[in-house]
């Protein structure tokens, strides 16, 4: 029986729509524990504020505990993880489930699993991102290379220095995703489809049984936030793959036959089915297409919502169904981050080779400054020099460094952590002393 069966809606499908529903259903495995989560938060509301039968929420608080942490198959034919959920608790409890989601709307329900997925995810990639920056921190390789502006040499910089600045990129984008954790602690659960709640159920206290907040009054704003999370999600993993892809092609360049300042280890590189001589950096190249894959997705997500009412639609679907498997795949891609960056290594000798005389044009131009306090005819002068082969004297820029140490991190990391864990372990040790009590 699917969720709406008795709606005012006749019940025939067809194979176009369940086609539409395929993805959807094998896309939904993945709220599978967050949504017995709520229904068991949700449920627990309605067991301790004695909402309809204490017995029958019992036996459903009794079944939705049975059910998590299990693996199962979802039936496309009742379209959802909700339908799912539902119809697995109603036959164990041989109905006695039938007020498990009494009030509550499929819209305020998928926000809630994805509101937990996106953070768990999130502080997956936290995770992730602290563990490569550990690596980062642990080459101590020495020497200057040429840094580059249009492509053409422009000043030196050190190894150090440029492993700082691929640091920095790292920690900034590690703030950006954790500021987007922070706002999916807002428990959704209580807008019904968007026009306020018909329950009795105490939302605040749901919301505190999870570790979540219950700040939004107006539930119209509170649904509108469904596709707006996506929105900030996708803008800052957008704002970290987009840097990184910059990085890997400094990479890429750096690392080709013509320059070979960095050596880029085993088992990121492949070769020419061709060529024997090949060596390609295609775990950068296609980083860099889903790099591409992001920023259609984000494309997606505006014309999805672009010119649409402020209710939920439909459509709104296929967002989730591309955004989930997309954060799922790149976690993995992800990981492997630490190998990667631990084994970069840098040839100074290769890198000298290749910084050209005129590399140190604005450390002369200084040198004259120093002397003429004219900046333009300082600037001139070296330019004089250039055009007419006179050597320049070179110089080794110093390291800069901004980060030594990256507690403030693991600091955050664990406090995400910890935070989401206790506040489910707690809960469900509430349920499972009910359940052992009331045995």
């Amino acid at each position: 029986m699917k969720i709406w069966s008795g709606s005012a809606s006749p019940e025939a499908g067809n194979e176009a729509y369940r086609i539409m529903l395929k993805k959807d259903i094998a896309v939904d495995r993945y709220l599978i524990p967050y949504e017995i989560l709520s229904l068991m938060a949700y449920n627990l509301n309605i067991y301790r504020n004695g909402i309809g039968k204490k017995e029958d929420t019992l036996k459903t608080l009794k079944e939705l505990y049975s059910l998590y942490g299990r693996e199962f198959n979802l039936d496309p034919e009742l379209e959802d993880v909700h339908g799912n959920i539902e119809h697995m608790a109603m036959e164990e409890t041989d109905g006695k489930a039938k007020n498990m989601r009494m009030f509550l709307s499929r819209n305020e329900q998928v926000h809630t699993d994805v509101n937990f997925f996106l953070a768990d995810t999130l502080i997956d990639y936290e995770k992730i991102i602290y563990s490569t920056l550990q690596e980062i921190n642990k080459n101590k390789q020495n020497g200057i290379m040429p840094g580059y502006t249009h492509y053409r040499q422009g000043m030196p910089v050190t190894f150090q220095t440029y492993l700082d600045f691929i640091k920095n990129i790292f920690v900034y984008n590690f703030d950006k995703i954790n500021n987007a954790i922070g706002e999916l602690k807002e428990l959704p659960l209580g807008y019904g489809s968007g026009f306020g709640s018909m329950s009795d159920v105490d939302f605040t206290e749901v919301a505190s049984y999870l570790g979540m907040n219950k700040n939004i009054k107006n539930p119209l704003f509170s649904f509108m936030l469904y596709p707006d999370n996506y929105i900030m999600v996708m803008s800052a993993i957008n704002s970290f793959l987009i840097d990184i892809s910059r990085i890997f092609q400094d990479m890429i360049i750096f690392s080709g036959d013509e320059m070979k300042i960095l050596e880029l280890p085993p088992g990121y590189v492949t070769g020419s089915s061709l060529m024997p001589n090949k060596v390609n950096p295609d775990f950068m190249e296609i980083f860099q297409g889903y790099a591409a894959k992001s920023i259609s997705i984000m494309n997606l997500l505006y014309s999805g919502i672009i010119n649409k009412t402020t209710g939920y639609h439909r459509d709104f679907q296929v967002l989730k169904d591309e955004i989930i498997p997309f954060m799922v795949e790149l976690k993995s891609i992800l990981g492997g981050f630490p190998e990667l960056f631990s084994g970069i290594k840098f040839n100074s000798g290769a890198s000298e080779k290749i910084l050209g005389n005129s590399i140190y044009a604005t450390y002369n131009s200084k040198l004259n400054f120093n002397s003429t306090a004219n900046w333009k005819e300082s600037y001139r002068m070296v330019g004089d020099m250039i055009k007419s082969g006179k050597g320049l004297k070179p110089y080794t820029p110093a390291d800069v460094i901004t980060y030594n140490d990256f507690n403030f991190i693991k600091q955050v990391v664990d406090e995400n952590t910890s935070y989401l864990e206790n506040s489910r372990n707690r809960f469900l040790d509430t349920i499972k002393d009910i359940i052992r009590n009331t045995a």
